[in-house]
């Protein structure tokens, strides 16, 4: 049997606490203002298989753009897709912001 990792199916083994995410991921990044940026992190955080709870996304005139989105995962999942995002060619930075559950999250 096959998992995926991103999407939490590593729970399928044994002496895997199968709990529902602990909190959320925050996703800031900066990329160059390409045609195709949305689609391309889309992807990314589509390996989560959660929608996102918000998602914002601004282009600036010196040809950057800005996302920020906030997402339901566990901190190993925010941290393999900070990965993924940090290999996309147009990507200038990612920075992740981790809340846990205990944590109030918006």
């Amino acid at each position: 049997m096959t998992a995926d990792v991103y999407a939490g199916d590593d729970g399928i083994r044994e002496g895997v606490n199968n709990a529902q995410p602990a909190g959320a991921a925050t996703f800031n990044i900066v990329a160059d203002a390409d045609a195709n940026l949305l689609l391309r992190v889309g992807a990314a955080l589509n390996l989560l298989n959660v929608a996102p709870r918000a998602f914002h996304m601004e282009t600036r005139p010196e040809g950057a753009a800005t996302v920020k989105a906030l997402v339901e995962c566990s901190e190993l999942q925010a941290e393999l897709i900070a990965r993924k995002l940090q290999q996309l060619t147009s990507v200038r930075d990612v920075v992740v912001e981790y809340a846990s559950a205990h944590t109030r999250i918006p």
